[in-house]
């Protein structure tokens, strides 16, 4: 899988399969206290666009990144380890995904930072056809579970592994997220990784699907992570961008602390409304409807814990993502949020 890993990355720089999406902010009065008039620092943000990273999308929307002296952009890939190479091949200053393959390429020598977290546990699912009831039952088929080296893909391993397979008994397929339900109701796979904000359209593809795992579920994330608590859903830079540029860093978190904080005292139908235009292909309810079904999850400060952080340590180590322990201090520099909050 190393080596897997690493023809990966070496792909994801040669590719650059970056799909263009900038989104320009909205400042409707509820912003902070930017210099008008003051020249903006440009930022690229690389990202794969999901709810869980709202933060980032609210302040854009209302323009805390600009009060903050940012012009952001945000660049779409397809998977979130081709757009955490997309950042260290130079092509944007942030990236937004989950922890692992950040700790993964850190243990490879791809030194960053893990700067904030939107949410406080995963919010992962696995949905199967109809005649498999359990993970042991998924030997010799297909199944979706992201690129390899992603929080899903590792995430899949882990059920295989719980049921006694290796990813060696099972065909992976892989495709773009958005196929998956698609791929499931038409036979394509026989199951597939989704996240659980998009429980309602999975059922209404393939209505006796089994829900295999559902992480959102207290005792079900406990068993496989160890804990309740799993400070994943990341914003990360290079060790090398955070050193020589922390008053950009602190910028960036202190207006994403801020946008955590709004989606705190907000709605889920409110933060819809704010967010629709940046989730083309869907409706304000369909986007209040997954956004109502995570925002429990969302993290109320984007501080990465101690407790939050060893779970995810713990789960790449289970899964021989790292071949020792990162440490905390190495990997999170907490001062960021602790000024931000200040």
């Amino acid at each position: 899988m190393r080596k897997v890993w690493s023809i990966l990355l070496i792909t994801a720089m040669i590719a650059g399969v970056a799909l263009l999406s900038a989104c320009s902010g909205q400042n409707d009065g509820d912003g902070g206290d930017g210099v008008s008039g003051a020249e903006l620092t440009e930022i690229t943000v690389s990202e794969i666009r999901g709810i869980s990273w709202a933060s980032a999308y609210v302040a854009q929307s209302l323009g805390y990144f600009e009060d903050e002296g940012l012009d952001v952009e945000f660049v779409i890939y397809k998977d979130g380890p081709v757009a955490f190479q997309g950042m260290h091949a130079g092509d944007s200053q942030f990236c937004m995904l989950s922890a692992e393959p950040v700790m993964r390429a850190y243990d490879e020598g791809m030194e960053s930072y893990m700067i904030m977290t939107n949410s406080n546990n995963r919010i992962y699912a696995f949905a199967a056809r109809p005649e498999i009831k359990s993970a042991a039952d998924l030997k010799g088929k297909t199944v979706f579970a992201g690129m390899p080296g992603s929080a899903p893909y590792s995430f899949v391993l882990s059920l295989l592994s719980e049921a006694g397979l290796s990813e060696n008994d099972v065909n992976f397929l892989n495709m773009e997220y958005g196929a998956a339900v698609v791929s499931l109701s038409e036979g394509v796979v026989d199951g597939t990784f989704f996240d659980i904000y998009n429980k309602s359209e999975l059922l209404a593809a393939v209505p006796e699907a089994n829900i295999l795992v559902d992480t959102t579920d207290p005792a079900t994330h406990e068993k496989l992570y160890g804990s309740q608590f799993c400070d994943t859903t990341i914003v990360t830079c290079t060790k090398k961008f955070a050193d020589e540029n922390p008053e950009t860093v602190q910028a960036f978190v202190n207006a994403s602390v801020k946008g955590l904080k709004w989606i705190g005292e907000h709605s889920s139908a409110e933060i819809a409304e704010l967010l629709i235009p940046m989730f083309e292909g869907m409706t304000e309810q369909q986007l209040a409807d997954k956004l109502e079904t995570i925002k429990s999850s969302f993290s109320a400060t984007g501080a990465i814990t101690e407790e939050g952080y060893q779970t995810v340590e713990n789960f790449c180590l289970e899964q021989g993502l790292i071949q020792k322990p990162i440490g905390y201090e190495n990997i999170i520099p907490a001062q960021f949020v602790e000024n931000a909050l200040k």
